[in-house]
């Protein structure tokens, strides 16, 4: 199966230099903690009511009773799919085509863009849409806001869609992330951060989960420190000189729990934008905490890269998502795919895998544990993990 659109996506939208990023002012750099409670919602309020059922193209806001920590930062800008100076944050729908029924699971994409601007294509629709995924394409704020409102953005539209699923025609226990590049270090906020006390506003929401169920990560920046940090990333989101205590609270392999959600992960050693070991720290984490995650690491391909031929065994990535996502029971089975039909996570105790992990993870409710994590591509290979206990 081959995704063109998706390949244009990486490869064109996704890379940020250095330029963008010269004239952003710099976040205060003060505690994630403090930064939130001193910025209350303010700004444009709507219509809490939601139009069901859902229709491709269809915006969702995802405060309407205001924004928190709200300014006027002047009209939002950009073109083509490119969002800039972003003060509403929102989703936009992507349903499946006519004939494909929805399946029930959700995931959340968070483009990339370097904390300056959202640079999302319709790559992502096109490979996940005619698999029956419903998406949800978050436009989250960006430099102009900084820390911590990304994260609350796409906490916030966790909790917004579980609220609604009925009505969206989604499984509460089906709902995930994705990010590339810094759109990565979102997805992963919402990965390891769910619970943080920032991410609650004082909406009834607040008391609908944040954690998503699963989360994929391409290219993804995931620490804030060096050597390893993307600088322009980081500026951007907690300034030039931030506070030891905001480096930490935004390095989120440090944040990684039993409870984390299992993750796939994908990156290249040819990515000279996004240092590979953002993904290995993050892997470690997992894997030191036992969660249930993959890590897809190829030699070939450039920041961003798709799944254009010229990258070789790289461009299997996404199909190799989807086997995963089939095993985990996010996608159904198909006459295409490369597992041996009816091979579950539920099925696989009658097959001789002896069940690992943790309460409510890689399956829903009641099922067994996920597999022991995983890594493939060019990451040597980990020696097993010990089992999960408790919980």
């Amino acid at each position: 199966m081959k995704y063109p659109a998706f390949t244009a996506l990486f490869a064109a939208l996704f890379l940020v230099g250095p330029a963008f990023a010269a004239d952003a002012p710099a976040p205060a750099a003060t505690s994630a903690a403090a930064t939130a409670a001193s910025a209350p919602a303010t700004g444009p309020t709507s219509d809490p009511a939601i139009p069901t059922p859902l229709t491709s193209g269809q915006v969702i806001t995802l405060f309407p009773e205001g924004v928190p920590g709200w300014k006027d930062i002047g009209p939002e800008t950009g073109t083509n799919g490119l969002y800039v100076n972003i003060s509403n944050p929102r989703m936009i729908v992507g349903l499946p085509p006519a004939g494909v029924p929805q399946n029930g699971t959700a995931l959340i994409f968070c483009a990339g863009g370097g904390y300056v601007h959202v640079a999302l294509g319709n790559g992502f629709n096109s490979w996940l849409n005619p698999l029956g995924v419903t998406t949800f394409n978050l436009i989250y704020r960006c430099k102009e806001f900084g820390a911590p409102a990304p994260q609350q953005d796409v906490t916030r539209a966790v909790r917004l869609i579980r609220a609604h699923a009925k009505e969206f025609g989604i499984d509460p226990n089906k709902i995930g992330v994705m990010g590339d590049s810094a759109g990565g270090h979102v997805a992963a906020s919402a990965d390891t951060l769910y619970d943080d006390p920032v991410c609650k506003t004082g909406n009834t929401l607040d008391s609908v989960s944040a954690r998503p169920d699963f989360a994929v990560l391409a290219f993804a920046v995931l620490t804030m420190e060096p050597p390893y940090a993307h600088g322009d990333s980081k500026n951007n989101l907690i300034g030039p000189n931030p506070s030891q205590e905001m480096i930490d609270h935004y390095s989120l392999e440090k944040h990684v729990t039993h409870d984390t959600p299992p993750t796939f992960i994908i990156h290249t050693q040819g990515d000279t934008t996004v240092k590979e070991e953002n993904d290995l720290m993050f892997y470690a984490a997992l894997r030191k905490n036992n969660v249930p995650s993959e890590l897809h690491l190829y030699a070939y391909g450039p920041h961003g890269s798709g799944v254009g031929a010229a990258y070789g065994d790289g461009t299997l990535w996404q199909k190799l998502c989807e086997e995963w996502m089939r095993y985990n029971n996010w996608l159904p089975q198909s006459p295409n795919q490369l597992m041996p039909q009816g091979l579950t996570i539920t099925s696989r105790g009658a097959r001789g895998f002896g069940a690992r992990g943790g309460r409510g993870r890689g399956g829903p409710p009641g099922a067994p544990g996920a597999a022991a994590p995983a890594a493939s591509g060019n990451a040597a290979p980990a020696a097993a993990a010990p089992a999960a206990t408790g919980n």
